[in-house]
């Protein structure tokens, strides 16, 4: 009896982190859940003044208005910002106050850089382990920007896929695009739109190869 105990005990626990990348490629009854854009670790590369609107400048302002402005706008805009698209998935869940939260706490003392944080996929790993993500189940879906940089006119994002029982990173990769389009916002938001247009258009296909063998 003990051992059959012990039986059940292990596949019901080997059925709660039975996700894999795999599931984003295939017909999956796997939830999957866009999280959304993670600014919290997040280098503004350029001077305060090419970080203004309307006058406002200094970090609080990207941190307290523009931080949910950029992830809102995939929400409120959803046939642009088409993350199902993007994966070839119908059922796309959008829940992203958990990483509001992380955003809200981010400390803006050191935000202002001369440099790139140049983060590795183990920096990501570390502050994805950090995440208090709630109750969830499936994958989640998320960008972590690493800069924005108005010097070289670029941004930085890591994307990833984690295991939300766990928060085990299962598919991750990197990209560097350029903004473009009128009003701070706009301007930023198109270095993320562009990523999902990239994953979309190009990088799908390639990891579908890798992981869905």
């Amino acid at each position: 009896m003990k051992h059959l105990l012990l039986l059940l005990c292990l596949s019901a626990c080997n059925l709660v982190f039975t996700q894999t990348a795999s599931d984003l490629f295939t017909k999956s009854e796997t939830k999957i859940t866009w999280l959304g854009i993670d600014f919290s670790h997040v280098k503004l590369i350029g001077s305060f003044a090419q970080f203004a609107e309307a006058g406002q400048t200094g970090p609080n302002i990207i941190k307290d208005k523009y931080f949910d402005e950029w992830n809102d706008l995939i929400l409120n805009e959803y046939s642009k910002y088409n993350i199902g698209e993007m994966l070839r998935k119908e059922d796309i869940a959008l829940k992203t106050s958990a990483i509001s939260k992380i955003n809200a706490t981010t400390s803006t003392e050191e935000m202002e850089s001369e440099e790139e944080p140049e983060y590795t996929m183990e920096d990501i790993e570390g502050f994805i382990k950090g995440y208090d993500l709630g109750k969830k189940e499936g994958i989640g879906l998320l960008l972590v920007a690493e800069s924005l940089n108005k010097i070289r006119e670029e941004g930085r994002y890591h994307f990833v896929a984690i295991n939300l029982e766990n928060n085990e990173v299962l598919l991750y990769d990197f990209f560097v695009t350029k903004p473009g389009g009128f009003g701070l916002r706009n301007y930023w938001a198109k270095t993320y739109y562009d990523v999902i247009v990239s994953i979309r258009d190009v990088k799908y296909k390639s990891w579908k190869k890798t992981y869905s063998n």
